[in-house]
């Protein structure tokens, strides 16, 4: 079984990941935010696409996985990123990739990154933290065309250290990893798009607020 390598990428730079399901997908990223902004309320997109997003209530410059990152205060904190069609898998192959750092566990659960709801029109994904008896686990949630999937699994991430996770789509499995372990299903999730704007740190329309540090965040579909 391959696993993912992931790296982090200058603007046009081609990507090669080893991915779980097998198979090797290359394609430049749909998005990549690196976070390091010192000042503004614009995250840039680092891919070239121009998926720039409007930052609310965000703490800049706090420590990173590499570098400087974002503080999200649990509360009011979240960044929204306008849909666009090269944001959506629909059929390709899709893997999403965050890195935070946090402390306390939810109360519930913590929207890392996510693109819809789970009524809206034409699927949705996310990753996010769930508060599981006390333990802050992460999950994998896609649903499409032809079926779902979601993981919720690992270890308690809650002690202040960078972790990275990705959820993945492809076309006969779906998987999640957390800092490298690997989980995975054969499955199809099928034809993945649609209207919602992206957001990172809580939902589009606020709520399930992420209290901790992200940095280098990235979209790849190929």
């Amino acid at each position: 079984m391959l696993r993912l390598r992931s790296a982090l990428v200058a603007p046009g730079v081609l990507v090669l990941l080893a991915l779980t399901a097998g198979t090797v997908l290359g394609a430049s990223p749909a998005a990549i935010w690196h976070m390091d902004e010192s000042s503004g309320t614009t995250m840039h997109d680092g891919s070239g696409h121009g998926h720039d997003g409007s930052m609310k209530n965000i703490k800049l410059g706090v420590a990173g996985s590499s570098g400087k990152g974002y503080g999200f205060n649990g509360k009011s904190s979240v960044i929204v990123v306008p849909d666009a069609p090269d944001l959506d898998a629909g059929t390709a192959d899709m893997v999403v990739t965050v890195h935070v750092a946090f402390s306390d566990a939810p109360d519930e659960d913590y929207d890392l990154i996510r693109k819809g709801l789970t009524s809206t029109k034409g699927g949705d994904w996310k990753i996010e933290i769930v508060n599981v008896d006390g333990k802050s686990l992460a999950r994998c949630h896609l649903k499409g065309s032809s079926g779902s999937w979601q993981k919720t699994t690992g270890p308690d991430l809650a002690d202040g250290r960078y972790h990275t996770i990705t959820c993945e789509k492809h076309a006969t499995t779906a998987a999640m990893s957390v800092d490298g372990t690997v989980w995975k299903k054969t499955t199809k999730i099928g034809t993945l798009a649609n209207s919602a704007p992206l957001s990172i740190g809580a939902k589009a329309e606020g709520g399930d607020w992420y209290n901790g540090s992200m940095d280098e965040v990235s979209v790849v579909i190929g």
